[in-house]
């Protein structure tokens, strides 16, 4: 794969279709280029944390996307308010298990190891992706902390894990002490906070001095967190910038 690569190269860029768009300030395609040396290395597991707002999840859905062009199984789950059910329900759908479960939480368990060991015995990797999981059921983060530890460092999979960051820093111990690999998001300069507002006006087809009159105050209400920059507060920024609000809502 070359996901950091192709992250350098294409700082701005749509994501997911042509109604969402990622920026890759130097943290972003750092973080990118972890998670490759993550899958490439065969660890088994990472975590990425950060403040909110920073693009966690966009750089979990950038990493995703790129896995499955280079031809890398990639199962990616949004497990907010999930409980262990649910969890393991969409996990085996998303694996392409026939499911015969029906709710039961051990026969669903047997189905979701045996497909992982049957990727791992033909020699398939697999990108499991768990997104806000501090956001999950407690019930649901055991079975995803059961999984991702279970068995035999030769299985071909490794799961990345991303946290909200409603309590950042603080991650519990059990996911600190599991991990191979911690990554950890930050705010935007100020010079790449400027860069990433040019590429939404860029990718929005706006003139690129449409907020000049208005870029010191949008930077520094932002202070470097993307979500900031690309969801403007102010109606009187909004409208000196000439961009109808749902312009501004990106998957940051």
């Amino acid at each position: 794969m070359s996901i950091a690569r192709e992250a350098l190269d294409h700082s701005a860029r749509p994501l997911g279709g042509n109604t969402s768009h990622f920026f890759a300030s130097a943290i972003h395609a750092e973080a990118l280029a972890r998670l490759e040396h993550l899958v490439e290395s065969g660890l088994r597991c990472g975590i990425i944390v950060g403040p909110r707002g920073t693009g966690k999840s966009t750089v979990l859905g950038v990493f995703a996307q790129n896995c499955r062009a280079a031809g890398c199984e990639t199962v990616s789950i949004d497990v907010t308010g999930l409980d262990e059910i649910q969890f393991l329900e969409r996990l085996a759908q998303r694996l392409e298990v026939t499911s015969r479960a029906r709710g039961r939480t051990i026969a669903l368990w047997s189905e979701v190891t045996d497909a992982l060991s049957g990727r791992a015995l033909a020699g398939l990797q697999c990108v499991l992706i768990v997104d806000h999981l501090d956001r999950a059921m407690p019930d649901c983060q055991h079975f995803v902390r059961r999984l991702s530890s279970r068995g035999s460092q030769n299985l071909a999979e490794t799961w990345l894990l991303g946290f909200s960051g409603r309590l950042f820093p603080m991650v519990p111990r059990e996911w600190r002490e599991q991990n191979d690999l911690r990554i950890e998001l930050a705010a935007m300069s100020q010079q790449e906070s400027f860069a990433f507002l040019q590429s939404l006006l860029d990718f929005f087809q706006r003139p690129r001095d449409a907020f000049d009159a208005v870029v010191e105050t949008l930077v520094a209400a932002a202070g470097g967190i993307p979500v900031r920059s690309s969801q403007p507060k102010s109606d009187s920024i909004e409208a000196s910038m000439a961009m109808p609000r749902t312009c501004w809502h990106t998957l940051w």
